[in-house]
């Protein structure tokens, strides 16, 4: 079943500053990155049955990108992933109290090829860009389309950012005979529909703004056939809002701090915080150029207003009732420390990435629960990768 899993979301966490006054890029990339993605293991301590093994995931990304006409260009992606490990299939409280969890017996196997085509017009004054993605795994098939754009005004200290993209999945979980969540997801669709609204405005020639403000409507079967006594609504309306500042300094040969804050609510009672800082700190050594770049984000979020540890096998969820113990819809905080660097040299680069995410529920800043969650998961993850240039 395709997952939205913390690699993907860290890669794809905010949209970037975009620089101003876009001209089309006149070089050839080929690059290449291999990204390892590593869950600690379940606690022995709670875990009531099943492997203590959770996700490892390997991805390798071939990307190409060249102008194809005048003033177009084209970026290209191909991605594997291939996924093992164990999954939370339940959290619920013994009869002592407890927080309990239950994985899945087995390893889980999987892969998931990702194909994305991105056209991109550059015009005086802004841009025009579209894009087609597929991704297809054991259980899950996805196809999206997406279309985006720029305006720059007021001599290009302005620039106006828009996006919208649509979705359509099918869901087809592996082994549907072993349980009916299965047997009812096999086949069932899942759409979505989302767009962004932005603007960009150069401050002075060292600071940049962003604010924007984003709105996603999914709709179909959205429960996870994976888990027990998981029920969720057939819609989830969410609202971002976010705002990013770049601040360029003189500091050795340049540097930037790059901080961004985002806002998310949706209509399942789900609100979060995050805060990211970072800063990017280059150096030029005959002739390398090097882009080093520590960062911390702090995420904090609510629960779901189904969200709910008391349906077990000993007090089974009534019918129709909505419900999850899934750990991602419970009330938690996060935090993660991470490394990106960046080493220029001819026409190649080179770039490794390492980053460390820690989630308990005594770190969420709101609605903070007595009761455990061991369904929360800790990771790490790795990418290094290289580009050159024709």
């Amino acid at each position: 079943m395709k997952k939205i899993t913390a690699l993907s979301a860290l890669s794809a966490a905010a949209l970037a500053i975009p620089s101003h006054s876009e001209v089309a890029p006149e070089d050839t990339t080929l690059s290449y990155r291999y990204s390892s993605y590593q869950e600690e293991e379940a606690p022995f301590e709670r875990t009531f049955s099943g492997s203590l093994e959770r996700y490892n995931i390997d991805v390798h990304q071939v990307g190409y990108r060249t102008p194809i006409a005048d003033s177009w260009y084209l970026s290209s992606e191909l991605q594997y992933e291939s996924l093992s490990g164990a999954s939370p299939t339940q959290t619920y409280k013994n009869d002592d109290g407890d927080s309990v969890l239950l994985m899945s017996g087995a390893s889980i196997e999987e892969q998931r090829i990702d194909i994305k085509v991105a056209p991109k017009k550059y015009f005086k004054d802004g841009t025009a860009g579209g894009l087609l993605a597929y991704s297809t795994e054991n259980d899950y098939e996805s196809l999206a389309i997406g279309v985006d754009g720029s305006l720059e005004i007021f001599d290009k200290h302005t620039t106006l950012i828009g996006s919208m993209s649509l979705s359509n999945d099918t869901i087809k979980p592996t082994d549907a005979n072993l349980s009916s969540a299965r047997q009812e997801a096999d086949g069932k669709k899942k759409s979505s529909f989302s767009i962004y609204e932005g603007v960009s405005q150069v401050i002075n020639k060292y600071s940049v703004l962003q604010v924007g403000i984003g709105y996603t409507s999914l709709s179909g079967y959205l429960s996870d056939p994976y888990k027990f006594d998981d029920r969720r609504p057939g819609g989830r309306e969410q609202l971002t809002l976010s705002a990013q500042h770049k601040q360029f300094m003189d500091v050795l040969d340049g540097a930037a701090i790059l901080s961004s804050y985002r806002y998310y609510n949706d209509d399942w009672g789900v609100a979060s915080h995050t805060i990211d800082v970072q800063w990017a700190q280059q150096f030029e050594i005959s002739n390398y150029q090097i882009i080093a770049t520590p960062l911390v984000r702090y995420y904090t979020q609510t629960k779901a207003d189904f969200y709910s540890l008391k349906y077990s096998i000993a007090n089974p969820l009534p019918a129709d009732q909505l419900n999850s113990s899934d750990a991602r819809l419970s009330a938690y905080g996060a935090i993660t420390f991470g490394f990106t660097s960046e080493v220029k040299f001819s026409q190649w680069s080179m770039h490794f990435d390492w980053q460390q995410y820690y989630s308990r529920e005594d770190l969420a800043l709101f609605e903070s629960s007595g009761d455990e969650t061991p369904a929360l998961v800790n990771f790490s993850t790795f990418t290094a990768g290289v580009d050159y240039k024709f």
